[in-house]
């Protein structure tokens, strides 16, 4: 049976949920099973799979399934429909899988991964990274942002507070995985490296 007959043979319950999961997956590109609001869709198209696979395979999509983090995927074959971040809302992302890494060293694998915005703004300081700690507002905008994509959700307090704790997804590993982390770290250290020896040349011409 072809996924086109499956489909119909949905109710139009069934139907009016496969559309609204759909959207979402266009929208935010990722499903999570550990985030409340995703998880009535992960379990619905985790039971259409391969119907939802079909389907987007003929707009040039890939439907992802990682059963490890139980995370959904929508990813464009052509490179289309991606969001391009910003170089200070690509720092917050590495700063969060970071903490996110620190977290769950410490955690049972069913513990919820919770950060405050303090311990965002600390870690921030302590790579000491060349571009200035945004302000409150830029990166309220950016959490909410990443909430937009299933990364997180603000758990308690307001976005901009430094006491605002936020609850991570494992969604941040597939946004920023290992070869990402590893560019991002190198990009760091490289910007350390070079006002290091600005800093040299400066203290030889003073000399």
């Amino acid at each position: 049976m072809s996924w086109h007959q499956e489909y119909e043979e949905l109710s139009n319950k069934d139907k009016d949920t496969f559309s609204k999961a759909a959207n979402l997956l266009l929208g935010q590109s990722f499903l999570v099973y550990e985030r409340e609001e995703d998880r009535l869709f992960y379990r619905f198209v985790e039971r259409y799979l391969d119907i939802f696979s079909e389907y987007f395979f003929l707009s040039g999509w890939d439907l992802h399934h990682n059963k490890r983090f139980s995370v959904l995927q929508l990813y464009n074959r052509y490179g289309r429909n991606r969001y391009r971040f910003t170089l200070q809302e690509t720092i917050v992302l590495f700063i969060l899988r970071l903490l996110y890494d620190e977290k769950q060293q410490a955690l049972r694998l069913t513990q919820e991964v919770l950060i405050s915005g303090e311990e965002i703004q600390g870690k921030y300081m302590a790579l000491e990274i060349k571009n200035r700690l945004p302000a409150r507002d830029d990166l309220e905008k950016a959490l909410k942002l990443f909430s937009s994509f299933s990364i997180l959700d603000l758990k308690r307090g307001q976005w901009k507070d430094p006491d605002a704790v936020y609850l991570l997804y494992p969604t941040i590993l597939l946004v920023v995985d290992v070869p990402s982390l590893e560019r991002l770290a190198d990009w760091i250290n490289a910007g350390e490296s070079k006002e290091d020896k600005e800093d040299a040349t400066d203290r030889n011409q003073a000399d």
